[in-house]
């Protein structure tokens, strides 16, 4: 199932997906900007050796071996489908500032698959994301204030957010940054389109 809140021409855009891992996990593992989704077949053999070879590096800290663990524990590849597992290994490579693994469980926030759903800790693991360059996270928190939802309603921020999600390369950010625009005075618009040169500018830095 998708959570695709693109309901009518005017719509907030937000795109995530209810198997989070599965679809928009091995897209962001695989570093492409899209969250459609994507078969599992062929990107996680369940291949015990394999599997094994992943578990001990998650296990010694790996950020990157504890993200396929949880997409593996996600699309049931090599391990038995368990989504809280796959939540677990999803946090442990978050916490490291694995920027994939921020979106993911976002996106598991949002849609309550393996967690209580939670839209606030969904906004904080995007923002998170977001603050990494990710685009669809910077695209989602600007949907999540334009709504209101999981952070108080500001359409400054909205406009923001959506404007860094365009210029990192997600075109569905326009449509939201142009109804945020809709709402933002001379002034606000100023204030806003100064706050995403400065934002972008920080992005850049960190992505070094």
């Amino acid at each position: 199932m998708k959570l695709k809140y693109i309901l009518a021409a005017g719509a907030i855009l937000f795109s995530c997906t209810a198997a989070a891992q599965t679809s928009a996990g091995i897209k962001a593992y695989n570093s492409s900007p899209s969250i459609q989704r994507t078969s599992t077949h062929g990107i996680f053999a369940p291949n015990a050796e394999e599997v094994k070879r992943d578990r001990r590096a998650a296990e010694r800290g790996d950020a990157s071996a504890q993200f396929k663990m949880a997409l593996r524990y996600d699309a049931g590849r090599g391990v038995p489908q368990d989504y809280v597992k796959s939540v677990e290994w999803l946090r442990k490579a978050a916490d490291q500032g694995f920027v994939k693994a921020e979106y993911n469980l976002g996106c598991t926030y949002e849609s309550g698959q393996g967690v209580s759903q939670n839209h606030a800790e969904a906004a904080k693991w995007f923002r998170k994301a977001a603050e990494h360059g990710y685009a669809s996270a910077q695209k989602n928190l600007g949907a999540m204030y334009g709504k209101g939802q999981g952070v108080p309603q500001n359409s400054i921020e909205a406009y923001v957010w959506s404007s860094i999600a365009a210029i990192s390369g997600d075109e569905g950010a326009l449509n939201n940054r142009e109804l945020a625009a809709r709402e933002l005075s001379t002034e606000d618009l100023e204030i806003a389109q100064k706050r995403v040169a400065e934002l972008v500018e920080n992005i850049q830095q960190r992505r070094g």
